[in-house]
C-alpha cells in the first residue's frame, strides 16, 4: 500500500469512530481551547488577540494529531500487527506517513472548525484564509514529532503518560501563549529547538525568516524522526518484543 493510500485510511478510520464530531467539535474544545481563549480575551488587547488564537489553535491541531497517532500506533504495537508491517521492507514508514497525512487532514478540519466558532464567540479577530494557512503551515512538524514519537514507542513501549508530559513541556518552551521576547534563561534557551517557536514567530511579526527556520527545523525533525523509526523497528526485528533489551 502506497502512503497515498495509508492516508485515504487514516481520514476514514478516525471519521468512523464512535462519538468522534461530538468529541472534536464539543468536548475538546471546551475543555482544552475554551479556557486559554477565554484568558486571552479577558487580559489581552485586541492587537495581542491576533494572534493568540492562531497560535492556540495551531497547539490544539499539533497536539490531537499526535495523541491520535500515537493510540494508533500503540494499537498496531500492542496488537500484534507490526510484524504484518515487518514483512515489506519500508511499510511501515509508508503507513506511518500516510496514516500521519490522513489524521493530520482529519484534524486540521476539526480545529479550525472549532477555534473559529469559540474564537468568534469571544470576539477574536480572526480571518479564515489565516487560520487554514496556519494551521497547513504546521503539518511539516507535527509529521516530524511524530515520526520521532513512534520509534520512541516501538523502543521503550508505554509511553502514553510520557509523551503527555513532554507536550504540557513543549507547549511552554513553543511560545504558544507568549512571545520568545517574553522568555529568558534556560527556558528561552529550551524554545530554541522546538520549531513551534519559530512558526509562532512567524505567526506574530509575519518575518518570513522564523518561517522559513520553521521549516528547515521541521525538515531536520522528519529526516531524524524516519531515521529513528526505522532504527527502532531494527531493533524489534533483533530482539523481538516491544520495548526489549533497553
Amino acid at each position: 500500500m502506497n502512503v497515498l493510500t495509508h492516508a485515504q485510511y487514516g481520514v476514514v478510520m478516525n471519521s468512523r469512530m464512535p462519538s468522534i464530531w461530538t468529541k472534536l467539535l464539543v468536548i475538546t474544545p471546551i475543555m482544552e481551547v475554551l479556557p486559554l481563549l477565554i484568558l486571552g480575551a479577558t487580559y489581552l488587547s485586541e492587537e495581542s488577540q491576533r494572534p493568540y488564537i492562531y497560535t492556540n489553535m495551531i497547539w490544539s491541531f499539533f497536539a490531537a494529531v499526535v495523541i491520535q497517532c500515537l493510540v494508533s500506533i500503540q494499537g498496531i504495537s500492542s496488537g500484534g500487527r507490526l510484524d504484518t508491517f515487518l514483512m515489506s521492507e519500508g511499510t511501515v514508514v509508508s503507513w506511518l506517513l500516510g496514516y500521519s497525512v490522513g489524521v493530520c487532514g482529519f484534524y486540521l478540519l476539526s480545529s479550525l472548525l472549532s477555534t473559529a466558532i469559540l474564537g468568534l464567540l469571544l470576539g477574536f479577530p480572526i480571518v479564515i484564509v489565516r487560520m487554514l494557512l496556519q494551521a497547513l503551515l504546521s503539518v511539516p512538524v507535527t509529521l516530524g514529532i511524530v515520526c520521532l514519537v513512534f520509534g520512541f514507542e516501538i523502543r521503550f513501549s508505554r509511553t502514553f503518560h510520557f509523551i503527555n508530559l513532554i507536550l504540557d513541556i513543549l507547549q511552554v518552551l513553543s511560545c504558544v501563549l507568549w512571545p520568545l521576547a517574553a522568555l529568558s534563561g534556560v527556558i528561552k534557551i529550551g524554545s530554541l529547538i522546538s520549531p513551534f517557536t519559530y512558526l509562532n514567530e512567524f505567526v506574530r511579526t509575519n518575518n518570513v525568516v522564523p518561517l522559513l527556520v520553521s521549516l528547515l527545523v521541521s525538515v531536520v525533525f522528519v529526516m531524524a524522526g524516519l531515521f529513528w523509526v526505522m532504527r527502532s523497528t531494527k531493533k524489534y526485528r533483533e530482539v523481538g518484543v516491544i520495548g526489549g533489551d533497553r
